[in-house]
Order: C-alpha cells, then sequence, then structure tokens
C-alpha cells in the first residue's frame, strides 16, 4: 500500500489512493550515469559530451582538481563554472588586486588577466559569470558588470544603479548560455516602507533598456530562457509575504503573472519549451501555464521537495529526499500525468552528493528518461506512465 499524494488541478481535489493496479515498484527505475558511477563525493563530471571519456573535477578544502590530478587550481576567492560545464573561471585577490583565470575543464589554461580591478575589502558584490564560450562578467561595486569577450578582452562595462536615496540591493545579472542577451538586476530597491525592484536589458554594453520594474515587489531570482526571447522573474510582495512568477518577453511584454497566494516557493522554473512555469515549496509543486496563468495541477508531498519541472514529455517531475549537509538521501521521484490525473513515485537506496559550484537540475534525456544532474554521482530515471 503507497502513502496518499493529493493533488489539486484547477481548483479541483482528487486523491489516489492507492495507485492503480498496473502501476507496480519498478515504473520508476534509478541507475548511477556510466560516467560518475565511481565518483567520489567532491567529484562532478564536468563534459557533456555522450560516448567519450569524460572528463571531472573536484572542488575541496579551496582547492580545485581537474581529472586525475595531473592539474589544480588553488588559493582562489571565487570560481564560476559556465552552464555546459565547458568552462571554469577562478577569481584571485592579490595584494590590492582582484586576478582572473580561465580554464577549460580538463585543466588547459585559456587566458590570465593579472589585473582585472582594483580589491576593495569591503566590497560584498565581486563575482565572475561564465558563459559557455570562455567569456565571463565581472561584478563589483554593487552595480558595475564588465562584459570580457572568449579572448580576455574587455568589450564594455555597464553600471546598474538605481539612484534611490534609501539605498539598494547588490544588483544580480542573468544572460543566455552565450551572453547573446543579457540582464541586469536591481533585486531590491528600497523606497520608504516599500520594496521595488528593476529588469534591465544591458546587450551589447548598450544603453540600458528596462523591461520590468516594480515598486512593491523584489525579485528573489532571475533566470532568462536558453532561446533569448523570455525572462523568468521569481518575486516577493514582502509586505503581504507573498510570491509572483512573473514571464517577461525580452522586449518587455508582460506574458504571465502568476500569484502563489500564501505559497512560500523556494524556487520557480520555466520549461524547456517555454509555456509551463513550476514552482515549489518546501512540501508543494504546482504548475501554470503561461499563456493563459492558469493552473494546471499541484501536489503536496510529506518529503522536502529539492527539484520540481514540467518536462518535455508532458509529465510534471518532483524530486523529493532529505539533505544531510551536501547528501541527499532518501530520494524518491515522483512523476505526475496532471491532465490524466496519475501519478507513479518510487524510492531509492541511491544517494547522491551536491555540489557548491553546480545546480541541481534534471535534463530530459528522450523518451521517458532524465538525468539527474549537479551532483557527483548522476542519476538515470525512467518512468513507464
Amino acid at each position: 500500500m503507497r502513502k496518499v499524494i493529493v493533488f489539486c488541478f484547477i481548483g479541483i481535489y482528487v486523491s489516489i489512493f492507492p495507485l492503480p493496479a498496473q502501476l507496480h515498484a519498478q515504473d520508476i527505475r534509478f541507475w548511477y550515469s556510466p560516467e560518475t558511477e565511481e565518483f567520489a563525493a567532491d567529484q562532478f563530471r564536468t563534459d557533456l559530451l555522450r560516448g567519450k571519456s569524460g572528463t571531472s573535477m573536484r572542488i575541496r578544502d579551496g582547492e580545485l582538481i581537474f581529472g586525475d590530478g595531473s592539474a589544480m587550481v588553488s588559493g582562489f576567492h571565487q570560481v564560476s563554472v559556465s552552464p555546459d560545464r565547458a568552462f571554469v573561471g577562478v577569481l584571485f585577490v592579490r595584494g590590492e588586486q582582484v586576478a582572473a583565470e580561465v580554464y577549460r575543464t580538463d585543466g588547459t589554461l585559456l587566458h590570465r588577466i593579472g589585473r582585472l580591478a582594483d580589491y576593495d575589502p569591503d566590497d560584498p558584490s565581486i563575482r565572475l559569470y561564465m558563459l559557455n564560450n570562455g567569456s565571463f562578467v565581472y561584478r563589483d561595486n554593487i552595480a558595475s558588470f564588465t562584459y570580457f569577450d572568449e579572448r580576455g578582452k574587455e568589450v564594455f562595462q555597464v553600471f546598474n544603479i538605481a539612484g534611490s536615496p534609501d539605498g539598494e540591493a547588490v544588483s544580480e545579472f542573468a544572460s543566455t548560455p552565450f551572453g547573446h542577451r543579457m540582464v541586469a538586476v536591481n533585486p531590491r530597491i528600497i523606497a520608504g516602507s516599500q520594496a521595488g525592484s528593476r529588469i534591465r536589458d544591458i546587450r551589447f554594453g548598450n544603453e540600458p533598456q528596462t523591461l520590468a520594474q516594480y515598486g512593491d515587489r523584489s525579485i528573489k531570482s532571475v533566470r532568462m530562457h536558453g532561446s533569448g526571447r523570455f525572462i523568468l522573474a521569481h518575486m516577493l510582495d514582502e509586505s503581504r509575504n507573498r510570491h509572483f512568477a512573473l514571464v517577461v518577453s525580452v522586449r518587455g511584454d508582460i506574458l504571465a503573472d502568476i500569484d502563489y497566494e500564501d505559497n512560500e516557493m523556494e524556487e520557480v522554473v520555466l520549461s524547456p519549451c517555454a509555456r509551463y512555469v513550476t514552482g515549489r515549496a518546501s512540501g508543494r509543486a504546482m504548475v501554470h501555464e503561461v499563456a493563459t496563468g492558469e493552473r494546471l495541477g499541484s501536489a503536496s508531498f510529506r518529503e522536502r521537495v529539492q527539484y520540481a519541472s514540467w518536462m518535455p514529455d508532458g509529465k510534471l517531475a518532483v524530486l523529493t529526499a532529505t539533505r544531510n549537509g551536501n547528501r541527499l538521501d532518501s530520494i524518491r521521484m515522483h512523476i505526475i500525468d496532471v491532465r490524466q490525473r496519475r501519478v507513479v513515485r518510487e524510492e531509492t537506496a541511491l544517494t547522491v552528493h551536491t555540489s557548491p559550484i553546480l545546480p541541481v537540475s534534471l535534463v530530459y534525456e528522450g523518451g521517458s528518461t532524465y538525468r539527474l544532474e549537479g551532483t557527483n554521482r548522476e542519476l538515470m530515471i525512467r518512468h513507464s506512465l
């Protein structure tokens, strides 16, 4: 007998108990990917090439170790990996200067910039954002973004100051994987008792264009869709503690403004097709359609939700687990067909460790198979729903 899961489909609650007789324990199968099954807790696969011997990278005790350990970097201030894991950039603080080095994740040094900027120990905003072609953006001085191309040459600099006399939070940055579209974000602009926010287009270093601005919502996160056509913002009305998902086109048109009411969302994710937004709270996940704003379905869980997303096979995939430090135990996968109101779920004894520099995500492999990435031993997950 399986546990009860209660679903909400467009306002109608449906209880499934027990699962249909034809669904058995093996309707979801787990196994480690061949490339990572022997990886240690601090070792992470960093290439995405199938059918070739993979490279790995470890980060431990302030060291970045490539492959078999024949190349390593240590003593860095910060490290950043490109979305496709092909490049890694490291920042060093050397006296009164900030320096940078960019490597391929097989350990090949591409370029070294010995004097990136002056170092201010009181500046909390120093950060590096790596892109998929080896270019990168450097942030400092609260709201200054400098773009360097794949040769390590400085191309442009943008200042993203909101100018509020009451203060503002450190500006954030989001981009398409290769930097064809870039936005600078003012996540929290204080104006009296209100906390507002702003998203601005900064591509090519032209005069920034405001795409979205709110006087009563702060921003928790901003992501750009890989196509460069859509921006997803997780927003918070602080006075009412109310969460929203905002989908904006790169022209500034608001395509969806989803109100999660009293649900304290921890993350919102735009589907690969850009038609659905999935929000997750600690014990709940829900999916909305962008075009209509309609809620297609939601589900509650006894275990903590670690990741949730609408997948290209038309299923809502929810991963729950117990987190012990950087280790995920009692991993359970829930595959939900929100239209047919059916679910399969299964727990595995396999465990994984999360990375301090790679985000955890589910990647669609084709058919009914997903890959859990961003962990030391990547999990392959196949379902039969």
